[in-house]
């Protein structure tokens, strides 16, 4: 090999080495250095803890809930609740659980040891989208390893690393999975343990979260493209089949969302969302089915302790009457009201900074705190929502029709390229549509977590496509 054709190889082997070394150090600094960074409890905790053995060191709900990160859980013996959600940041979990066992062994776990394996998950996907750009320009490679490190470590998206929540597994999982998609578009084919590897991760993705679950036909779609290409009929033969088993288990995962989750979503949905913001209860009411005695139940929480869920006659009934479908077919017939809760949720959409405190109770921090360090990326996209819903629609809009019109011209990576640009645009939407009309929690920050990563990805892409278009242009004019 001569030494020009060796020189992009070495160039992006430093790359990946600079970018796993500095995400490295920030992510230390924020879960391991005190005060150590994490996302407090809102109640959620349990989903995950129960199936995997730990409980809460404390019976104080001031500290339990809501204001301070917990470091310290009780080990106690797995499934000891089984409420029925099922998410694979469970299997992260266990292998916490597995991890401490062997290096601790105390009554008592670190919540740093999932914390390590979050960022270890994290900086393995961050090396393999570096290394997947190494046949770009050394210029689009650097802007998308620094964008790639500069969004990836702001605390918006670190801070759930040391908490049990099923998000930090969308995160990890779709990371892992766009990387597995980035090298064979720079191969131009998947096949072989990349197929097993996309597939699977792709599925630990869509497992992670019940919302997560209606992306499963487009990266099943997707995967079998990217198979499609150049490979053997063997190997697209085998894309199928996973495929069709990634939809499947979408499918079967969609139905075993628990019915408490489902009432709870659906009575925010209607009475913290529709309802509440109505011209006209009543009529709103009769157009959903509602008995109209339950007009009283508007603007009121689904957890509180009077909350009418409490009455298993009412979420049998709620559940009865009122569907998505339902919701969907309402929105259809007011279009009016559908663009006032796109714009509402819109305004959420630029927050990655939800309402809970990220540090432990302490002397120096008595009181609930917010970290602010290795924040600038979630501050600078705050700000960039002063108008929410047409900003998002140009920037997703406008890639998707970049996309669309380069498209035919573009060689065989190149138009795979453009379709992964796609699919997140498609993932992107589809993720807020769902915590837009099928969700109406008072914070959306936690439920746009996906999103915001799709939409930092599509960031990322970006930046390298322009960076190699503009070497690509260079390069022409001096010939």
């Amino acid at each position: 090999m001569s030494d020009a054709a060796a020189a992009p190889g070495r160039w992006n082997r430093f790359l990946v080495a600079a970018s796993v070394m500095v995400a490295a150090a920030i992510v230390a600094a924020q879960l391991f250095v005190e005060p150590v960074v994490g996302l407090a409890d809102n109640d959620d905790y349990q989903r995950v803890m129960g199936y995997a053995g730990f409980q809460h060191t404390t019976a104080d709900p001031a500290e339990r809930y809501f204001s301070y990160v917990r470091t310290q859980y009780a080990v106690v013996a797995p499934f000891w609740f089984r409420g029925g959600y099922h998410s694979s940041e469970t299997l992260l979990a266990f292998a916490a659980r597995f991890v401490h066992q062997a290096a601790a062994r105390g009554p008592v776990f670190d919540l740093r040891w999932l914390g390590a394996i979050h960022a270890g998950l994290f900086l393995l996907a961050l090396a393999l989208l570096v290394r997947a750009c190494r046949d770009l320009a050394p210029a689009a490679q650097a802007a998308a390893a620094a964008l790639l490190v500069f969004f990836f470590t702001d605390v918006g998206y670190v801070a759930p690393f040391n908490s049990f929540y099923s998000q930090t597994a969308s995160l990890l999982f779709l990371l892992l999975t766009a990387a597995v998609a980035a090298e064979a578009v720079r191969r131009g084919r998947l096949e072989g343990a990349a197929i097993l590897a996309y597939f699977g991760l792709a599925l630990l993705f869509v497992g992670s979260k019940p919302q997560e679950k209606l992306a499963a036909p487009l990266l099943a779609l997707y995967g079998m493209r990217l198979a499609g290409v150049r490979a053997s009929g063997f190997w697209r033969r085998r894309a199928s089949w996973l495929a069709a088993g990634l939809v499947a288990f979408a499918a079967w995962y969609g139905r075993h969302t628990p019915y408490s989750l489902r009432e709870a979503t659906m009575f925010q949905v209607v009475f913290d969302e529709i309802l509440a913001h109505s011209p006209d209860r009543a009529a709103d009411a009769a157009a959903l089915g509602l008995d109209p005695d339950w007009l009283r139940y508007t603007g009121t929480n689904a957890y509180a302790p009077d909350s009418p869920l409490r009455q298993p006659e009412f979420r049998v009934a709620l559940l009865h009457r009122v569907g998505y479908r339902r919701v969907l077919r309402f929105y259809a017939a007011h279009p009016a009201r559908l663009l006032g809760r796109l714009e509402r949720a819109s305004r959420q959409a630029w927050s990655m900074r939800p309402a809970l405190g990220n540090f432990e109770k302490s002397p120096a921090y008595p009181e609930p705190a917010t970290a602010t360090r290795f924040a600038l990326w979630s501050r600078l996209k705050a700000r960039l929502g002063a108008a929410p819903l047409p900003a998002m629609l140009f920037w997703l809009g406008g890639n998707l029709a970049a996309a669309l019109a380069t498209h035919r011209r573009a060689g065989p990576a190149g138009r795979l390229f453009r379709e992964g640009v796609m699919l997140l645009v498609a993932m992107a939407v589809l993720a807020f549509s769902v915590c837009a009309l099928a969700q109406a929690p008072p914070d959306l920050s936690r439920q746009l977590y996906a999103y915001h990563a799709l939409c930092d990805l599509i960031l990322v892409a970006d930046a390298g496509w322009i960076a190699q278009s503009l070497v690509s242009f260079s390069s022409r004019r001096t010939s």
